[in-house]
């Protein structure tokens, strides 16, 4: 597997693109892109996939089959992740679908995640037939530099507007509001994390997620750290759950750069109590 080795210039520079450059990826690009595709290690390794790229024409026919409240982003071109629907097959295609846009990072490539809304919709625009369900659907290309970024505002799922805005990377969460100290709402310390954990720990909080509203927490534990899930009523359900996956490849892709062996998320129940109020589920832990 590879790994991304320094995650300030991948994790911490990752930031999502609403205006690209009319220019295709290279094949060089999309091979790499692809090789990452083939050789990473799954979450749930029986879980069928399959990607598809496809260009700007499919696009135009993707409609609100994508997008937020009729909100969608261009892009010369696309990656569309399928999956076949199992338990967790959301979080194992975001977590595929996070190392393939680190990669794509890496290169210098800017990409946008879209929401799915009709997966049989996506795949008739993108003229291929499959059994597979449509993941996720995420704009590639080159970011125009000289145009200032477009911005969804969210008041609510029903008001939202678009506008142009000069920053270059929305706010992410904090490690004193993501972590708790063994149980759910316990604050923790971090001058108890060492090195390597909290690099690992801050990419979980650098993590995109949808609109960046973060739909997650992580409780650490004595030998292992917990994802658990929190209520937000602007994330989907499909939204949340490939946000799980995302932040969980952040995660291993970092502490398992810093280490011999990459650590390994297990969706097994915890033999530990969380203290998980109402409203709030746990996901997945994995071994520190």
């Amino acid at each position: 597997m590879e790994y991304m080795r320094f995650f300030r210039d991948t994790v911490m520079a990752r930031q999502s693109c609403r205006k690209f450059l009319n220019k295709e990826i290279g094949i060089e690009e999309l091979v790499e892109v692809n090789r990452v595709y083939d050789n990473l290690e799954r979450l749930v390794p029986e879980i069928k996939t399959d990607i598809k790229f496809t260009g700007a024409e499919a696009g135009k026919k993707f409609g609100d089959s994508v997008g937020y409240n009729g909100f969608s982003i261009e892009a010369p071109q696309y990656i569309i992740l399928m999956s076949e629907v199992k338990d967790f097959y959301l979080e194992n295609a975001g977590y595929l679908a996070q190392a393939m846009t680190l990669k794509l990072t890496d290169l210098g490539i800017a990409a946008c995640w879209l929401t799915v809304n009709d997966s049989d919709r996506v795949k008739e625009a993108a003229d291929f037939d499959s059994k597979l369900e449509v993941a996720c659907v995420i704009g590639i290309g080159y970011r125009d530099k000289d145009t200032k970024e477009k911005r969804l505002d969210i008041v609510s799922p029903s008001n939202v507007t678009m506008t142009k805005t000069e920053l270059q990377a929305a706010p992410k969460i904090s490690l004193d509001s993501l972590l708790f100290d063994k149980m759910y709402g316990k604050a923790f310390n971090k001058e108890e994390l060492y090195t390597e954990l909290e690099d690992s720990l801050l990419a979980v909080s650098h993590a995109q997620s949808f609109f960046n509203r973060q739909p997650y927490r992580v409780i650490v534990g004595d030998s292992e750290i917990y994802l658990v899930g929190v209520p937000d009523e602007m994330t989907g359900e499909n939204d949340r759950h490939l946000n799980y996956g995302i932040a969980m490849f952040n995660f291993v892709a970092v502490l398992g750069s810093l280490r011999a062996e990459a650590p390994k998320w297990s969706f097994d129940t915890p033999t530990v109590n969380l203290g998980l109020p109402d409203g709030v589920c746990y996901v997945a832990k994995c071994r520190i």
